[in-house]
């Protein structure tokens, strides 16, 4: 649990609870989800010493895809000033491309704009070109893994305000300004999930890898005789 003040985030608590009702990020019992966020929540609530009740439901990497996207507009012969409306209408040209029935966008991402031939443009607002073009990344999710997720959250009394992939929110609290510039790769593990990778450069790429996280609990687990369960713990206490 965190506060917003006029600096940023004050963290107040977190709580542990055992995961049940979910495998990979995804819900497969909901009544055993709800009362493992209950449970989480509450834990949280006593060590904060304050009551919350609303918050951002996360979005694991298992049913997460990153998409790349190009789009534009052409405004003729003459150059005209770049306004929100002609930014708007760019990246929902790059949008526009057809997706799963099952799939939706969590979050678009503009990586460069492009006037004429000018590339690398990063805020165009103001600018002249006689055409406007953009480069999105996109990251999609399972449409009903998503809204299992918020169900099983709201069922254990906490609104979700917004939703947002994991990996996402980790890069813009653990990256600075100048790594972003530079170019870094941003990994994550958690034990029941596949670890990704998020590449940057002024530009986002989501890549998520089928192996590992779990696998390497139920290896470790075979190796020293253990549930996996037991394995978990014996792994955390190596760490």
């Amino acid at each position: 649990m965190a506060e917003i003040t006029d600096s940023g985030l004050r963290y107040r608590g977190h709580g542990v609870a055992e995961s049940r009702g979910s495998r990979k990020g995804v819900i497969v019992d909901l009544d055993k989800a709800v009362s493992s966020i209950q449970k989480a929540v509450e834990q949280a609530e006593d060590n904060s010493g304050s009551a919350h009740r609303t918050c951002f439901a996360g979005h694991s990497r298992a049913h997460a895809r990153g998409i790349n996207s190009h789009g534009g507009l052409s405004f003729g012969a003459r150059a005209r000033e770049i306004g929100r409306e002609e930014l708007r209408a760019a990246v929902e040209k790059a949008r526009a491309i057809p997706l799963p029935a099952d799939r939706e966008v969590l979050h678009l991402l503009p990586q460069e704009f492009i006037l004429d031939d000018q590339t690398g443009v990063h805020d165009p607002l103001g600018m002249m070109a006689a055409r406007l073009e953009v480069r999105v990344h996109m990251v999609t999710v399972a449409s009903s893994a998503m809204q299992n997720v918020i169900t099983a959250v709201n069922r254990a009394g906490v609104h979700v305000d917004d939703t947002v992939f994991e990996p996402l929110a980790c890069a813009d609290a653990a990256l600075r300004l100048d790594e972003r510039e530079l170019g870094v790769c941003l990994q994550t593990w958690a034990p029941a999930l596949p670890p990704d990778r998020i590449f940057t450069k002024a530009r986002w790429r989501t890549l998520v890898y089928s192996i590992g996280g779990d696998h390497s609990q139920a290896i470790f687990s075979v190796g020293a005789l253990h549930s996996r369960g037991r394995g978990g713990k014996d792994q955390a206490a190596l760490r």
